[in-house]
């Protein structure tokens, strides 16, 4: 059992015992033992986990007293798996109630694992996000899967960066007013013919169970992919750097290319530090 004490007065300690930047910080000896315990510089939380622990295993072992004679209260291993539970399922993002009903078997546990699923591939994408933006070593061309995303998406003419970026602007803002945003997904994309690059389809990611105009699920397919960190000017390179690829290593793409914007100017005020997937779509094979 889990041995909890109620609060009581503050320890009080002589001016010798005083705590000091220099001093070993003193605490008081256990009633009925003449040992003394101290904190070194390191700070009170290793010595409490230990004497935590030593506790643990001498409560455990004492019958299940809700409240002793001394006023302390015990509880139960059971009780402290339980609590831990708890506390689990709270970080991962669990109502009280939806705690509750697993408990009393009451909650759908296919919707549950299907949400914790979900959080689990969001928080897989932001940790490839970060990974990609502490990286420094050259870009690598990957072999991925696109995965399947609902988009509001509007078709555009566009030949200058600037044209692309008012656009994207004003796609963003009409998906999100119409229908919300999919934060689980990336947010914003565009993509282009190879032979028609300036038209232009630009996307916002949108909830799955949209529907009306200008909403269309993108369906998963294999892609070429590299992460490009720079300017926007840059992203032709990029492009051009995946084509080749497909053509050196036989990959037949389907004709279109996708900048996946992941960091930029909201992110940062300098362009060498922005981050975009640029992704070749290929064929089945």
């Amino acid at each position: 059992m889990i041995y909890v004490q109620p609060a009581g007065p503050r320890t009080q300690f002589s001016r010798a015992e005083a705590p000091g930047p220099d001093r070993a910080r003193a605490l008081p000896a256990r009633r009925g033992s003449s040992r003394r315990v101290t904190l070194r510089d390191e700070g009170p939380w290793p010595l409490i986990l230990s004497l935590f622990v030593h506790r643990l295993f001498i409560i455990a072992q004492q019958p299940d007293v809700k409240e002793g004679p001394t006023g302390n209260r015990y509880y139960s291993i059971d009780t402290f798996v339980k609590i831990r539970t708890i506390r689990i399922f709270q970080n991962l993002g669990l109502s009280l109630n939806e705690i509750r009903g697993y408990f009393d078997d009451s909650v759908d546990l296919p919707q549950l694992i299907g949400r914790l699923e979900t959080l689990r591939d969001e928080l897989d994408r932001h940790i490839e996000k970060l990974r990609e933006r502490s990286n420094d070593a050259p870009p690598q061309v990957r072999r991925v899967l696109l995965p399947r995303q609902t988009v509001y998406r509007r078709v555009y003419p566009a030949s200058t960066l600037a044209e692309r970026t008012a656009l994207l602007h004003t796609t963003a803002l009409e998906g999100m007013r119409l229908y919300g945003t999919d934060i689980t997904q990336r947010m914003y994309l565009v993509e282009s013919s190879i032979r028609r690059p300036n038209k232009v389809s630009f996307c916002v990611a949108v909830p799955p169970e949209s529907e009306g105009d200008h909403v269309v699920t993108l369906p998963a397919a294999p892609a070429l992919s590299l992460y490009h960190h720079g300017a926007y000017e840059d992203l032709p390179a990029a492009e051009k750097k995946l084509r080749a690829y497909a053509r050196q290593h036989g990959f037949t793409p389907k004709g279109t290319l996708r900048r996946i914007y992941l960091e930029g100017p909201p992110q940062h005020k300098d362009p060498a530090k922005f981050v975009t997937q640029v992704a070749l779509p290929l064929e089945e094979e």
